[in-house]
């Protein structure tokens, strides 16, 4: 390891953003991930309801440069879930790493979350923070921070030629698209359902979720409502383009956001349905590229089921954890 430096952390002020967008694209830069950000895109982000970057944000800097950030975001459970979490976000420029800067910024990260247990509505609160499997500097650094990894996710990705198959409903289903206006509170209401019993799901709240249906970034021409016989919305298939994303990967890419189906409705050929409702959505849109994310233990069969349309693991990421109380 490098000697260590002398960090300083400071708040996060909105003129700080295109700073903030520098360090995530120049990290993305060297780790390969395809995780860079616009600021249009960070913006989106952290001006959901709840994160307020101004309180939980903060900067890294070295002799007044800034060479890393960290945010700390409270994701509050019910007695439903049973826990509530505090999710740490963080990088250091790859020139800086390997000096002490990744655990401050850290146990920063982790003293800012213990002094807001009281925001917590839960008697189980956790403190979080992902990597993907390839990044052996943040599982390093999560691991001397007495974290333990407790969950694994794929990114999945259909490149394939040929389109996806014809959705096929089962009897009396029906599906159609998003309507603003009518359709905002009963979609977060049978998103919310649908994966109450998926691994570390907290629900939205309707600020957030009304956020992301006002902002640029939500098509409600690919979001995708299964319908059962009495006309009733019991799934979900929510799709995206986003081509500042395109532009950055150099490949053109749609993403399944979201796909759920309330449990009596499972099993009989909806979620596949919908799935490749989107899937084809997005292809005629002209994505060579589909891709989503998985539980890889998820209870519903989500990950046999994308198998089975022709999805494929192409990364992997991990959840480190370690419980606040």
């Amino acid at each position: 390891m490098s000697e260590t430096v002398e960090v300083t952390l400071r708040p996060f002020t909105w003129d700080d953003l295109p700073t903030i967008v520098d360090i995530i694209n120049r990290c993305d830069a060297v780790d390969g991930l395809e995780r860079g950000l616009s600021e249009s895109e960070l913006r989106a982000w952290w001006t959901v309801p709840g994160i307020d970057p101004e309180a939980n944000a903060f900067l890294a800097t070295v002799a007044d440069e800034p060479v890393g950030y960290g945010l700390v975001r409270l994701r509050k459970g019910d007695e439903r879930s049973g826990f509530s979490k505090f999710v740490a976000h963080g990088l250091v420029l790859p020139e800086w790493r390997g000096r002490g800067i990744g655990t401050r910024i850290l146990a920063e990260s982790e003293r800012r979350a213990r002094a807001r247990l009281d925001e917590a509505p839960t008697a189980t609160v956790y403190f979080d923070a992902y990597a993907d499997v390839r990044q052996s500097d943040a599982i390093a650094l999560y691991t001397r921070a007495q974290m333990q990894p407790v969950r694994y996710f794929f990114e999945m990705v259909y490149d394939s030629p040929e389109p996806p198959a014809t959705p096929v409903y089962p009897p009396g289903y029906g599906v159609r698209t998003f309507v603003r206006g009518q359709d905002e509170e009963v979609t977060l209401r049978v998103m919310n359902t649908a994966f109450r019993d998926h691994w570390g799901h907290t629900d939205d709240s309707l600020e957030e979720w009304l956020h992301w249906v006002n902002s640029q970034y939500f098509s409600p021409d690919m979001t995708y409502l299964g319908l059962d016989p009495s006309g009733e919305i019991v799934g979900v298939c929510l799709c995206n383009i986003y081509p500042e994303e395109n532009e950055r990967v150099g490949r053109e890419q749609g993403w399944v956001d979201t796909l759920g189906v309330l449990r009596e409705h499972r099993h009989i050929g909806l979620g596949r349905a919908l799935l490749l409702e989107g899937m084809g959505a997005l292809r005629r849109r002209g994505c060579t590229h589909i891709l989503l994310g998985v539980d890889t233990e998820n209870p519903t069969g989500a990950l046999g089921l994308y198998e089975a349309v022709g999805f494929r693991a192409w990364k992997k990421q991990v959840t480190y954890r370690k419980p606040l109380r």
